[in-house]
């Protein structure tokens, strides 16, 4: 999450099944006291933040980040925060927190719970034998932590609480996750009983570009290029021919700085853990697999992978590794489970599967293939990791990941971060960011309906090398913009050429 963090009690949990977690984790009522009885703002609600775990290795990071992630929670409202593991959840838990009490909110009244130690069963007797623990009336705050590590059952009980247990109907519930279809459902179980929650749905990835750029930028020795003003990013439907002149004349003494970092971002990626570690490296680590820190989080990411993602599988740690490597291989192309359930010696239903896994861990993206603008989805779609650093896990990498299929891949995400500002609760659905086949069997990388009459073709090139996309962009239905490495061309109205870099800051992404 940030540096030097090495939970290996997730990694141990991670690594059990099913029946052991449904075997193991059943506590007394006593044990449910205990566990609650830890919370430090309780005992010390001015000194907890010095001591909390959390909160002193995100001071120890060489730069402030902070995402607000869990900003203007309503009273009474139940909220869920999607993400993948190491990305900084329990971090924003713990500022949240930090903010209510320093607003005024008694400590007592905010609950914090590590879900990883619950099974459903205890769910209902943790919110009982919290009574005896809080005051006795006034809205509470709950903070469930990675409730999907709890095997099943728990959107029932959750159900159950905010139906029948009248006071708990009326908290304000925050449940994060790193299971996209266990939330999910549990979005759909509780509709109807999330109170006046206002985009109830958030969604925590990592670092975008524009963050990305903002905290290198607060570092000290980064400081030779401050980064362009801030200001509102763009929704795609808005890139027209005149927002793309006006911005490319007003950020062109920026331009070979946002090449530059966007290029080191494909490298290092956006987890938090992984920044700091590039940061404070002297000299910087040259690639992804560089830095101590880096290594152990890889290693970590690569565990999760294997006890959450395929914790039913009996695939060892090399064979998750191989297949996450195999993935990374097919970046930018449809995905075909038959071939790579030949690369690696497992069957097209087992693939099918593990990619889904992958999907519902937040570790891939797919991106469907366009028909009518929706998703086809009996076509193959292509697999793209959410971070430049699951291309990079392995141990034994034969070769990096090619930087233009990279960007093709942070490019496509910038994208889907762009609907996630409107609508973070339709992430699961990957409906917003497509890509088209032409009659001819040629491919344009992006479009959507909410394109606004924009397909987008990433060609990661210099000089005029990125022309070569025009025929394709010029016969499709749409305006065409091609993202390119430093090229910029806008004098054809029907086809444009920007750099990738000023597209993903552009829109925020």
């Amino acid at each position: 999450m940030y540096p030097y963090k090495s939970d290996f009690r997730i990694h141990y949990r991670s690594h059990k099944t099913i029946g052991e977690l449904q075997g193991a984790i059943l506590h007394s009522t006593a044990e449910l006291r205990d566990i609650l009885a830890r919370t430090g703002w309780w005992t010390d609600p001015h000194g907890w933040v010095r001591r909390d775990p959390d909160l002193r290795r995100a001071r120890e990071a060489p730069f402030e980040y902070t995402v607000g992630v869990l900003d203007a929670l309503v009273p009474g409202g139940l909220y869920v925060l999607r993400g993948p593991r190491r990305v900084g959840k329990s971090v924003e838990i713990k500022k949240t927190v930090q903010v209510l009490i320093e607003s005024g909110e008694d400590p007592r009244r905010i609950i914090h719970v590590a879900a990883d130690e619950l099974a459903a069963a205890d769910l209902r007797r943790v919110v009982d034998a919290a009574a005896s623990f809080t005051p006795s009336s006034g809205s509470r705050f709950w903070f469930f932590d990675e409730m999907t590590a709890i095997p099943d059952g728990w959107p029932s009980a959750i159900k159950w609480l905010r139906d029948n247990d009248l006071r708990f109907g009326q908290d304000t519930v925050v449940l994060t996750g790193s299971s996209a279809r266990n939330l999910t459902e549990a979005v759909k179980a509780l509709a109807g009983r999330r109170g006046d929650a206002v985009d109830s749905d958030r969604v925590l990835l990592p670092m975008s570009f524009r963050s990305f750029l903002r905290v290198r930028g607060s570092v000290e020795r980064h400081h030779d290029v401050a980064p362009p003003p801030d200001e509102e990013p763009f929704s795609v439907a808005e890139l027209t021919s005149g927002i793309l002149a006006e911005s490319a004349r007003k950020l062109a003494p920026w331009l070979p700085y946002l090449v530059r970092e966007w290029e080191t971002y494909l490298v290092v990626g956006g987890f938090p853990q992984a920044v700091a570690a590039h940061a404070a490296a002297d000299p910087p680590y040259p690639d992804a697999g560089g830095g101590a820190v880096a290594r152990v989080l890889k290693e970590s990411l690569l565990d999760v992978i294997r006890g959450e993602a395929f914790g039913q599988s009996a695939w060892s740690r090399a064979h998750a590794d191989a297949f996450v490597r195999r993935l990374a291989t097919g970046i930018g192309s449809p995905t075909n489970c038959s071939d790579i359930a030949s690369d690696t010696g497992t069957s097209a239903k087992t693939v099918r599967r593990r990619i889904d896994a992958l999907r519902e861990s937040f570790v891939v993206w797919p991106c469907y293939r366009e028909h009518g603008l929706a998703p086809a989805l009996r076509a193959q779609e292509k697999t793209y990791f959410t971070d430049p650093i699951f291309s990079a896990l392995s141990t034994r990498p034969r070769k990096p990941v090619d930087l233009t299929l990279l960007s093709e891949q942070q490019l496509g995400m910038t994208l889907v971060r762009s609907f996630l500002r409107r609508d973070a609760g339709g992430y699961p659905n990957f409906d917003a960011v497509l890509y088209h086949r032409t009659r001819s069997r040629k491919e344009i990388d992006f479009t959507g309906s909410g394109f606004g009459g924009l397909a987008v073709e990433s060609k990661y090139v210099d000089g005029d090398r990125w022309r070569r996309a025009a025929p394709t962009l010029k016969a499709s239905p749409w305006r065409g913009l091609v993202a390119t490495r430093r090229a910029l061309d806008l004098r054809d109205p029907e086809v444009s050429a920007v750099p990738t870099a000023l597209l993903a800051w552009l829109l925020g992404g």
